[in-house]
């Protein structure tokens, strides 16, 4: 008990403690951009999580699914699914840039409403970057080296706030400078993480026996993350395609506050993910899986009244020019909650055991989804898709917990 909460802490410290700061900032940034250049900078970042969720999430989990197992008895075979884990990863990388940036023009002026390829090429490599750490934290989770893991994170939140602090100081802030910064960050951040683990790695051990079963364990882990992470940015997407930049800034500086939740989930299951396939083998998985849901209905009981209680002051609290951001902030926080209870227990299990499920379900869900989006933003606008992204992932989030505890019962 005393290791798991403090490996909790672990993890939840520095993530929470960067979560703040980096709350705190964006609320400085907001008084410093207007709507517009605010709603580039966030497509900026939305770009930089699609990477990191579809790319890194994806090969991490299937790491951590296959390497956890085989590290209670063939460690060799845990070591070469890591390394074909980072293999695959630089080998994805590599080539979506290279599809990506002879096209960079006309992808530009689709995302940003202007032409701007030196600012996605920045994204790209800023994304690059952030996959690559996200590589060292994996090892270092896979070993159980947390305190090691808080260091690494604590690392890369401080260069993110020191790099967005220099440019509130010292530049105008805008979506270049601040992924300038972005990139010095991750840089420092993955040149600290290689300092930690160095001693650590092992000789390459790439052997296509291995490489199989990994790309087997991916294929429809990958699907499924790609899908559901384009899904889960899609109403910022939509929103940029159909509607104006203004209303895409309202829409992401609401999503700064709303998305709290959601992300004290991914940090959750840092924890808890590779407790799943042990547990569901010695048969205690119904037991985790009731304390980590009732530990989490609370936790987003709790955040629901503080949010209540912060909307009681209206919009004043919000940067002038953003004050429709408090409306749209409601249907987002109560999404974003749902999405918190299904992320460190019910999600891991099911790709674990049923990795189709989820990706069978979005792709059904699209259509409806996709007309829904269309009809609510051209309607409501930012408004419209908040309450559209709130229906679809409560929706989600309660099939994925009632599916997840039905077939966790013991027996065949």
């Amino acid at each position: 008990m005393k290791g798991a909460l403090f490996q909790a802490a672990c993890v939840a410290i520095p993530k929470g403690l960067g979560g703040l700061l980096t709350i705190l900032l964006n609320g400085l940034l907001l008084v410093r951009m207007t709507p517009v250049e605010f709603g580039v900078y966030a497509i900026c970042i939305t770009l930089v999580t699609l990477a990191d969720a579809v790319l890194g999430s994806a090969i991490d989990m299937s790491a951590v699914k296959l390497a956890s197992a085989y590290r209670l008895n063939d460690v060799r075979r845990a070591v070469a699914i890591e390394q074909w884990a980072v293999a695959v990863k630089l080998g994805l990388t590599v080539l979506v840039m290279a599809v990506m940036l002879p096209m960079a023009p006309t992808i530009s002026e689709t995302l940003f409403h202007r032409q701007d390829p030196a600012l996605l090429t920045l994204v790209l490599v800023v994304a690059a970057g952030v996959l690559q750490m996200r590589s060292i934290s994996t090892h270092l989770q896979l070993r159980g080296r947390f305190a090691h893991y808080a260091g690494l994170e604590l690392l890369a939140q401080a260069m993110r706030v020191l790099g967005i602090g220099a440019v509130l100081i010292w530049f105008t802030p805008s979506a270049m400078s601040l992924n300038w910064a972005a990139l010095a960050g991750t840089l420092l951040a993955l040149v600290g993480g290689i300092q930690i683990t160095k001693l650590r790695w092992q000789p390459l051990q790439l052997k296509w026996a291995d490489g199989r079963e990994f790309l087997h364990s991916l294929r429809w882990i990958f699907a499924t993350f790609a899908f559901s992470s384009l899904l889960a940015r899609i109403d910022l997407l939509l929103l940029t395609h159909w509607s104006t930049m203004d209303q895409v800034g309202l829409f992401a500086a609401a999503q700064v506050f709303a998305m709290i939740p959601e992300l004290l989930g991914l940090w959750l299951a840092v924890v808890f993910s590779p407790r799943v396939a042990p547990a569901r083998e010695n048969g205690t998985l119904r037991r985790m899986m009731s304390r980590v849901q009732l530990g989490l209905a609370a936790l987003a009981a709790l955040i629901a009244l503080t949010g209540w209680l912060v909307l009681q002051w209206g919009a004043q609290w919000l940067p002038s020019g953003y004050a429709a951001s408090a409306d749209i902030l409601v249907p987002l926080v109560l999404g974003a909650l749902a999405g918190m209870t299904a992320l460190p227990v019910a999600m891991p299990f099911i790709m674990f055991t049923r990795p189709s499920f989820i990706f069978v379900y979005d792709l059904v869900t699209l259509p409806f989804l996709l007309l829904a989006y269309h009809w609510a933003i051209s309607h409501s606008g930012a408004m419209g898709a908040a309450w559209v992204a709130a229906i679809s992932r409560v929706l989600k989030a309660t099939t994925l917990q009632v599916l997840a505890w039905r077939w966790s019962r013991p027996g065949p």
